[in-house]
């Protein structure tokens, strides 16, 4: 055999060996499914792969599959009518470099963990100190979701509390009730139609929101920005840093605007009552106003067309002098 020959068969067993399916080469291992009188479910402490199907009835399901060190490290029980699916990792899963290389979501270490549960609809889910991956149908129950780095979607559900402290993005369908979000970190959320939304965001997280039906609550400490097509009921913006809100639509009933820093505000919709309080270089921008609209600080209001005009501003300075009286004309009743 020629060293060229050698040469190619090693080429060709060093390719073989780097497109061997990760699962191959790390003893991959699937449980039998496992069937849950229950109507929720409950995940806590893991890093991996989350699927969950949605179903019209029946029973939940719950099938594992990994590396045989990986599943060694997850349980999974019932507690009363919740399936409850924790973690076991001797790290801590917010050091999340360890586990994922999350600058490509394409690739994953073959110490992957994959869990796959099928739910009743109308169930409830809770996801907690997640790091990975997770898809979630269309459960139509309230949702919990907190996670560390995730690239994750999620379907329609009737109310949500999410949390994102770190990197990666999380999309929600719609939310029919409450939406509470808490984002720490870099990452973005979207999420599409809901009732009311009371959002935090600290550092440079990105929101997309569909419409709002009954409110808007921001607190913004960074570079952060939040958006909306429209909102109508109270809205509640307090930016502090160089954050942005940007609604571009809707009727604000009230407005109440807070900005400490460069943060920018604009309000395409109609603005009832509106207060304006901002200390710093930061800009407000509001299309159109109702009753009576009140500001401090340094603020500098922007408004397009209001339906009423501002109130006049008092006088600067004195009172200009009257003018003169104009002469009498009467008779003349002195002498000649």
């Amino acid at each position: 055999m020629t060293e060229q020959t050698k040469s190619l068969l090693m080429g060709a067993a060093v390719a073989a060996l780097l497109i061997l399916p990760a699962a191959a080469a790390e003893d991959w291992v699937t449980w039998p499914q496992r069937s849950y009188s229950a109507r929720g479910l409950k995940v806590d402490d893991f890093v991996g792969t989350l699927l969950v199907s949605v179903s019209n009835g029946g029973n939940a399901t719950v099938n594992v599959s990994g590396t045989r060190e990986r599943t060694k490290q997850v349980e999974v029980y019932s507690a009363g009518s919740t399936v409850v699916i924790e973690g076991q990792n001797t790290e801590s899963v917010w050091d999340w470099h360890k586990w994922f290389n999350f600058s490509d979501y394409t690739r994953s270490k073959p110490d992957q963990l994959v869990v796959k549960v099928s739910l009743p609809r109308g169930s409830a889910v809770s996801v907690e100190d997640l790091v990975g991956k997770a898809t979630i149908g269309d459960t139509m129950g309230p949702l919990k979701f907190e996670a560390s780095a995730t690239e994750s979607k999620i379907g329609k559900v009737s109310s949500a509390k999410i949390s994102l402290a770190g990197t990666g993005r999380i999309d929600v369908a719609a939310v029919t009730g409450p939406l509470d979000l808490d984002i720490a970190g870099s990452g973005k959320v979207t999420v599409g139609p809901s009732q009311r939304v009371k959002a935090d965001i600290a550092g440079a997280g990105d929101t997309a929101l569909g419409p709002i039906a009954e409110g808007l609550d921001v607190d913004i400490a960074g570079s952060g920005n939040i958006s909306t097509p429209r909102v109508n009921g109270p809205v509640k913006v307090d930016i502090a840093g160089s954050g942005s809100v940007n609604i571009a639509d809707g009727v604000a009933n009230p407005l109440h605007v807070d900005i400490m820093g460069s943060g920018d505000f604009s309000f395409g919709g109609t603005a009832v009552n509106p207060h304006v309080s901002s200390f710093g270089s930061g800009s407000v921008k509001i299309k159109a106003y109702k009753g009576h609209m009140s500001s401090e600080g340094m603020a500098s209001v922007d408004v397009g067309t209001p339906d009423m005009p501002a109130p006049p501003r008092p006088p600067h300075g004195p009172r200009p002098p009257k003018p003169p009286a104009p002469p009498h004309h009467g008779d003349d009743d002195g002498d000649d």
